[in-house]
């Protein structure tokens, strides 16, 4: 049985195995399975020193991804998503959950002496589709004084 604060056990396993394949998805190049880890509808945030965009649904979820898959210089990252803390939804929608994680994305060239190219973290809602976790919004922002005034 689910806690007030929690996801069921299940869930949160479940949760935290799709992160895992979030992460084997986009690092290994396999651009239909990440889209796949997303509900049709999904929203993506990202903010860049260039600034914020937003990318919604499959068809662009598609081409976000495309645009690290097809550069050169993408093969040798490592996305490492932790510290993953699973909240109640703030719009208390039943099968939906916040949830908060830590991105640390590492690259190496040559398989050894890995290099941090970037760190952040995500502010995402999961939904459950069917039976399956995905991600519902994702929002990924780099490290900086904003995480302790958002804590």
């Amino acid at each position: 049985m689910a806690s007030v604060n929690r996801p069921a056990v299940e869930d949160q396993l479940s949760i935290h195995d799709l992160y895992a394949r979030y992460s084997w998805a986009l690092d290994c190049g396999d651009t239909e399975a990440y889209v796949r880890l997303f509900a049709t509808d999904a929203v993506v945030h990202e903010t860049t020193p260039e600034g914020a965009r937003q990318i919604e649904g499959h068809d662009q979820i598609r081409e976000f991804v495309l645009r690290f898959h097809r550069n050169p210089d993408f093969p040798g990252r490592q996305h490492r998503i932790s510290q993953i803390v699973i909240s109640p939804d703030p719009e208390g929608r039943a099968d939906h959950w916040h949830v908060r994680s830590y991105v640390l994305t590492t690259e190496t060239k040559d398989g050894y002496a890995p290099n941090v190219f970037w760190c952040g973290y995500g502010e995402d809602i999961v939904e459950k589709v069917d039976g399956e976790w995905l991600i519902k919004s994702r929002e990924i922002k780099p490290w900086g004084v904003d995480v302790f005034t958002e804590a």
